[in-house]
């Protein structure tokens, strides 16, 4: 009887260090972690393309101001010659 105890233990020790049943308790495990790398990426995108938009924010700022500024010199000196201050 005591032989067949022995069996039994041995038989679920095969089969708790079978490959399945390593796999069954870590895929939990491996598939946080993969969510984890996957946050850390799109986090880093992120970070990258807001500063990229605040860079073409402020070009796009920049720009606004130089064609407002185009604007009323081409405004100026398209006056008639009569109305300048020469």
């Amino acid at each position: 009887m005591k032989a067949q105890k022995t069996v039994k233990e041995k038989t679920k020790q095969m089969i708790r260090y079978s490959p399945q049943h390593s796999f069954e308790n870590d895929y939990p495990d491996k598939r946080q972690q993969e969510m984890k790398r996957r946050f850390g990426i799109l986090q880093t995108r992120r970070s990258y393309l807001e500063r990229e938009l605040k860079v073409v924010k402020n070009c796009l700022f920049t720009l606004d101001k130089q064609m407002q500024s185009y604007s009323a010199y081409k405004q100026l000196s398209t006056q008639s010659p009569e109305n300048s201050t020469f």
